[in-house]
Order: C-alpha cells, then sequence, then structure tokens
C-alpha cells in the first residue's frame, strides 16, 4: 500500500511539473519495484546455532574471612515489588543469606530472621548503606 502511495504521489509530481519523461517513469518504477522487494534475513534456528559473540570475563571469587561475623548485603536496586540485593533480585518473602525479605520500601529494604532485622539503604555518595536494628 505504501509503495503504491508514494507512486501516485510522484506521478502527481510529474504531471504537475510535466517534466517527468518516460524515461524518469520507468525508473522510478524500477526503483519503487526494488524497495517493494521482501527481505529475508537469516532464519531462527541459524541463529540458535551461532556462537556467542560476546565475551564473558570471570569475576575472581572472593574468599571470606571464617572469622566474619555476619555477612554482607549490597542493595542495588528497587524496582517495583522486586529488590536487587547482592546482585540477585528478590520479591519479598525471598531468602538470602539466612535472612528473608520482610518488606521493599521505596528506598530501603527490611531483611529479619527470628532474632535480628537488617534495613538496607539504597546508598548514596560517601554514606553507609547497612543499618542495624535489635
Amino acid at each position: 500500500m505504501k509503495k503504491y502511495t508514494i507512486m501516485i504521489c510522484v506521478s502527481l509530481l510529474c504531471i504537475q511539473n510535466a517534466s517527468c519523461s518516460s524515461a524518469d517513469m520507468v525508473e522510478y518504477d524500477r526503483f519503487f519495484n526494488e524497495i517493494g522487494e521482501v527481505r529475508v534475513g537469516i532464519a531462527d534456528q541459524d541463529v540458535d546455532r551461532i556462537a556467542n559473540p560476546f565475551v564473558i570475563i570471570a569475576t575472581p571469587v572472593i574468599q571470606s574471612d571464617t572469622n566474619a561475623s555476619s555477612p554482607v548485603f549490597k542493595l542495588s536496586a528497587i524496582f517495583e515489588n522486586r529488590a536487587k540485593i547482592n546482585d540477585s533480585w528478590l520479591t519479598q518473602g525471598s531468602v538470602i543469606n539466612g535472612l528473608r525479605v520482610i518488606a521493599i520500601k521505596q528506598g530501603s529494604v527490611v531483611l529479619g530472621s527470628e532474632n535480628r532485622a537488617i534495613e538496607l539503604f539504597l546508598r548514596e555518595k560517601n554514606e553507609n548503606s547497612i543499618i542495624t536494628i535489635n
């Protein structure tokens, strides 16, 4: 439909200007036929067989100190009813390092167990991001 609309507009312009020759019209027809051809890309099954072109860099595993008293939590993002803590997206009720996500607020997340609670805040520049509530 678009091809025919363009052809009609060009034809009207040629008629109005009366400067288009039949050779010009043949050239326009050839041009519109070329852009009207259906282009075929690669098949979906061929895309699945292609190797991943991106380089995957393994991040080194940091050995934690066995004497550490509590795990470290890093709140990276809050989106709707999900929170990204330690590179994992969690919802209310999810468990991470033995603590359950109790509440997801606008700027913080509350983690807790029977005997302790931690509220993580989205990190502001040069501010502490973890507050412990007893």
